[in-house]
């Protein structure tokens, strides 16, 4: 489904009833509004794995401007802060009052922006393997899980070199070693294949907009409860920067979970924790 939110059509889905029968009433369940990462891909990568959810919260799943099946815009207009407002005109749009946003990779970048701009309307914040580490303290965990060659790869990547040839190396060298349980995923083949990318909005992340998201003087205006996940072996949105980040959360509840011999994406390398923490989080009191 696709629907006008100010100058685009935003594709979205749902899994889950917002309403279900309790007794001779109504009971209202949360929604959870999913946010991709890439930046650039789509919310397929939420797929299978988020109907677990479904079974106690209303999922929406949608594609941010630019990314898979999504009006693509004008690139001027793929900004943090324009992303953070779509969400909040989606949720207008579809009238959910108090969305939980959940963000994953970059998505929870958005997450973040969103909650900073708009604080009044969002109930809870859910951020999965979110915040990067320096570059050293990343280029650390890529040399300890694949040695030498892919701590260069990922340096020459992250300087923002553009050549086929490096693209083709992160691909091969480094963006496996973001699970560390591949063997336990048998889907995460064919959900890479499924993804809509646009390579466009990924490439502009790497050479403008990763260096303009810096939000850490503004988090302690985050007034919702925030839970945080991280992997213990995730070599992008590294543990510490974890841990940093529920440090800086002064001004609302966080919970804060680093879990070991977990990468990167916490929900698809340990669903079954991830989701038991995230029913808790979003069905419990703060």
């Amino acid at each position: 489904m696709r629907i006008q939110v100010d100058d685009v059509h935003l594709y979205f889905d749902v899994d889950g009833p917002a309403l279900v029968p309790d007794g001779p009433g109504m009971a209202e369940r949360p929604t959870i509004v999913t946010l991709h990462g890439g930046p650039g891909a789509d919310h397929s990568s939420f797929k299978p794995i988020f109907a677990a959810a479904a079974e106690f919260a209303q999922i929406v799943y949608f594609d941010q401007r630019g990314s898979g099946r999504s009006d693509h815009a004008d690139a001027r207009s793929w900004t943090w802060e324009r992303w953070a407002d779509d969400v909040i005109g989606l949720c207008d749009a579809l009238d959910i009052a108090d969305p939980v946003l959940l963000g994953t990779s970059s998505g929870g970048w958005v997450a973040l922006t969103a909650a900073l701009r708009h604080p009044d309307r969002i109930s809870r914040l859910v951020l999965d393997s979110v915040m990067p580490g320096p570059t050293e303290e990343r280029l650390a965990v890529f040399e300890r899980l694949g040695g030498a060659e892919a701590r260069e790869v990922a340096r020459r990547y992250w300087a923002g070199e553009s050549t086929d040839e490096i693209r083709q190396a992160w691909r091969n060298v480094c963006l496996p070693l973001y699970s560390r349980r591949p063997d336990g995923d048998p889907d995460a083949a064919d959900r890479l294949r499924r993804i809509v990318w646009n390579d466009d909005v990924l490439e502009h992340f790497r050479h403008s907009l990763a260096a303009r998201f810096d939000p850490w003087d503004q988090l302690g205006a985050i007034t919702c409860p925030t839970l945080v996940l991280a992997g213990e072996d995730d070599p992008v949105a590294t543990a510490p920067a974890a841990r940093r980040l529920a440090d800086a959360l002064t001004g609302c509840p966080v919970r804060l979970h680093v879990l070991p011999d977990v990468g990167h994406g916490v929900f698809r390398e340990t669903p079954a924790h991830a989701f038991e923490l995230l029913r808790d989080f979003v069905t419990g009191g703060v």
